[in-house]
């Protein structure tokens, strides 16, 4: 137990050295003009539709784990919801309550570090539990899987994504192929021990949809509606492959196809959002 925590508190502390790195990036990720970007926004809209969608009641409490630069949180504030939103990186914390204060929704939107493994709320405290992009960077996702369940109430709801095992983009580069994660990881330990300072930027761990839906349900999470989107950018070796137009038309094209059920096509997205109710 206590080597797998040691393991854990060392992955977690190369996420956030990771993120810490690349705050610039994550704090434009939104206004990117290229695939990222729209994948980035066609994501966070497809959570704040599913939301709303779902009619919780202004006085609903939220939490959102890895708010990042704190854009959804504002997002479901504007919209009068109490959120509790948390982060692992204290840099991502401190820019969220800039945007916040800049918002002036600072009297809806509470920011704090926190560990999705470790969740500091009670038991049964929120109508809504938000995750985007937090599972993939997670060693044991349904380890934080099962602390997301327990502070949701019952009848309440969790919306997350994973990254997708099947992914068309994942295997189309090597580089963020999902085999390819123990050797970076071997390679960080060896850069370690020798005192390099270069790190390989760590490898999200991805599953597959059915894998994800199975871990929601042995926790008693009932699916309500689930899909894969994301069909870019096109890169080999991380450097890009196809014009920035061509690659946002064609990652356009396939979400469509996708959208529309396509077989070969529909469960083929980099991103596998999800939403899932805690029975009443």
């Amino acid at each position: 137990m206590k080597l797998f925590a040691n393991h854990h508190l060392q992955e977690q502390e190369d996420v956030n050295v990771y993120f810490q790195s690349r705050l610039s990036k994550w704090k434009n990720i939104y206004a990117n003009d290229g695939v990222r970007g729209d994948i980035y926004r066609a994501r966070q809209a497809t959570a704040l539709d599913w939301i709303d969608g779902l009619g919780l009641e202004l006085n609903s409490r939220m939490l959102e784990i890895g708010c990042g630069a704190g854009f959804l949180s504002i997002a479901l504030a504007q919209r009068g919801f109490r959120l509790d939103a948390i982060d692992s990186v204290e840099a991502m914390v401190e820019l969220a309550r800039q945007h916040a204060m800049d918002a002036q929704l600072t009297h809806l939107l509470h920011l704090d570090l926190g560990d999705v493994n470790c969740l500091a709320f009670e038991d049964n405290s929120f109508d809504l539990v938000v995750a985007l992009g937090v599972i993939p960077w997670i060693e044991r996702p349904e380890l934080a899987m099962q602390e997301i369940a327990r502070v949701i109430k019952p009848g309440g709801y969790v919306l997350l994504t994973t990254d997708n095992w099947a992914g068309l983009i994942s295997w189309l580069d090597p580089v963020h192929h999902p085999l390819v994660k123990p050797l970076k990881q071997g390679l960080n330990k060896v850069f370690k021990s020798v005192g390099f300072p270069y790190r390989v930027p760590p490898t999200v761990t991805s599953q597959s949809c059915r894998q994800v839906d199975k871990m929601l349900a042995d926790i008693r999470l009932e699916k309500v509606r689930g899909k894969t989107l994301g069909f870019g950018p096109f890169t080999l070796f991380n450097c890009p492959v196809v014009p920035k137009a061509s690659g946002k038309w064609l990652h356009m094209r396939l979400q469509r196809l996708a959208d529309r059920n396509v077989a070969g096509l529909r469960s083929c997205g980099k991103h596998y959002i999800i939403l899932a109710k805690k029975p009443a």
